[in-house]
């Protein structure tokens, strides 16, 4: 992965910070980005050149959280795959995450999966906002609603490669049991997506 450069590690926090400083409304962003930056910042006291990797869950507590959402994953599954051949881009990967931000399952080229793991991007690893700041599976169920999180968009600094599409999946009650994601290099969301 590429890595951020201290100046534009910098630039980036100072953006954030004005933004929310300004407040959501006049900021430049999108209004649900800003939002979230302001939960980061406010609710969850992060720091956007401050970032740490997400825990992990242990072998066991993955386990626990993939059975209780296994009818889920096994709907999902032949899905994610074809979704993620569909798209043909070796750089990215589609996700499936629990109610609490946890992977659950990926589908992704070995070598994008090694990439973004240096990210604590893996199965088992905790993406709500409260960890992993801004970020298409966080927002998405801090916002109860879909959303794009595009490069600078993204919370942390080092997360600024990223162009993250997520929705969230319901049940038939209208409930959000699980977030699906696609996460890539692209600057651009996939049309997919």
């Amino acid at each position: 992965m590429a890595s951020v450069t201290m100046r534009e590690a910098g630039e980036h926090a100072r953006r954030i910070l004005e933004a929310v400083g300004q407040g959501a409304a006049r900021a430049s962003a999108d209004e649900a980005v800003a939002r979230s930056w302001t939960r980061c910042l406010n609710e969850h006291r992060l720091h956007p050149d401050r970032s740490h990797r997400p825990p992990v869950l242990t072998p066991a507590e993955l386990a626990a959280r993939q059975a209780r959402l296994a009818d889920v994953i096994d709907c999902a599954r032949h899905e994610m795959a074809t979704l993620h051949q569909q798209l043909g881009d070796a750089e990215c990967a589609v996700v499936l995450t629990d109610t609490d931000g946890v992977i659950l399952h990926m589908v992704a080229a070995p070598a994008f999966a090694e990439d973004v793991n240096a990210l604590g991007f893996q199965v088992g690893a905790v993406w709500s906002e409260a960890e992993a700041g801004t970020n298409g599976m966080g927002t998405c169920l801090a916002a109860a609603s879909p959303i794009a999180v595009r490069r600078e968009d993204h919370f942390f600094t080092e997360l600024t490669s990223l162009t993250c599409s997520a929705v969230p999946v319901l049940d038939p009650a209208g409930r959000i049991v699980a977030v699906l994601d696609v996460t890539s290099r692209s600057s651009l969301q996939q049309q997919h997506s």
